[in-house]
């Protein structure tokens, strides 16, 4: 039996209608509310409010958002918002404790120690990890990915995806983490079409799936197709979720993980991935380079940066800036 070790110190609740939980855990404390402009309203007094977290979060609104908080003088953060807006709040609360509400499902942010965060000076997006960047509580309302619109939907459906299904092929994977992997994973594929059409039953799925996906690569960390994912935001201006997603049917085929498709329903990997390419193209997301933007004589600089990123390494199939290459043109 192989040795395996979990560790999440967030408190989660779950369900529609729980962000007007939130005031029983303010309590009488001083609290800046971190949110997206877009966000629904969500009950509570807040000292102070920030809200210029750009998409891609920089560590200038980082700086920005810490500086508040500080001037504040915040006993507590609250993070209203998608991924931008969690990570950002993570890295700025320095250590205060942190009510997360995710607005969608996708980036699972809400129960990871991990911020993502781009340096524009440098021209650079990278991960931060820190036991000290788990929200100390998840409250997980699907209601507020309602007004979410369609492309959003799509895009952080499919960064959910990511995580469910590169926290399966991780090497850091566990039984726990490939439970909530395995589960996530079937309820983001039979739910999100319907949920960026707006139905609310898929929507409320879709929720639950994100979470189950944070929860699962929380413990076995994000692989191949997160790697790449970072260069490919900053180079081209995908979105995180589109980068994510561009190569995860081309690390399926790679990483040939017939015992995971076939738990999930499929006869093989092959037909893992054609699934996924078929949903993306449902979606309308990039499937080959030129959607993408990606010009051939990129690849060769593109896949030598897409193998430094520490989350390469958790790939079970090793990947060397020659097989990332060779993964790139087949998606011409």
């Amino acid at each position: 039996m192989s040795s395996w070790h979990w560790h999440l110190p967030t408190q989660v609740i779950f369900g529609a209608g729980t962000r007007l939980r939130l005031p029983e855990f303010l309590s009488d404390r001083r609290a800046v509310l971190v949110r997206s402009k877009s966000a629904g309203e969500i009950p509570g007094d807040f000292a102070a409010v920030f809200s210029g977290v750009r998409p891609n979060p920089t560590t200038e609104n980082v700086r920005a958002c810490a500086a508040l908080i500080r001037d504040a003088g915040a006993e507590t953060v609250v993070a209203l918002g998608g991924g931008s807006v969690l990570d950002c709040a993570k890295a700025a609360a320095d250590g205060l404790p942190l009510i997360a509400l995710p607005t969608t499902a996708g980036t699972g942010s809400e129960v990871t120690g991990i911020s993502v965060l781009s340096d524009e000076a440098a021209g650079t997006k990278f991960p931060l990890s820190s036991p000290a960047f788990f929200p100390l509580l998840a409250i997980v309302d699907p209601e507020l990915t309602y007004s979410v619109p369609r492309r959003v939907a799509a895009e952080s459906g499919l960064d959910a995806l990511s995580h469910a299904l590169e926290a399966l092929w991780s090497v850091q994977r566990g039984p726990a983490s490939d439970a909530l992997a395995l589960r996530a994973a079937r309820l983001i594929l039979d739910h999100a079409e319907a949920a960026c059409a707006g139905d609310r039953s898929a929507r409320n799925a879709m929720s639950e799936g994100s979470l189950l996906a944070g929860l699962a690569f929380s413990q076995a960390k994000t692989a191949g197709s997160h790697a790449c994912s970072f260069s490919l935001t900053v180079r081209y201006g995908l979105s995180h979720g589109a980068a994510c997603a561009f190569t995860l049917a081309a690390f399926a085929r790679l990483n040939g993980v017939d015992p995971h498709a076939k738990a999930l329903g499929f006869p093989d990997a092959a037909a893992l991935a054609a699934e996924i390419d078929r949903l993306k193209a449902a979606l309308g997301l990039p499937l080959t380079l030129a959607q993408a933007g990606i010009p051939p004589a990129d690849l060769p600089s593109l896949a030598a940066e897409c193998v430094l990123p520490a989350n390469m390494k958790n790939n079970p199939v090793p990947m060397d800036a020659a097989a990332v290459l060779a993964l790139f043109r087949e998606l011409a």
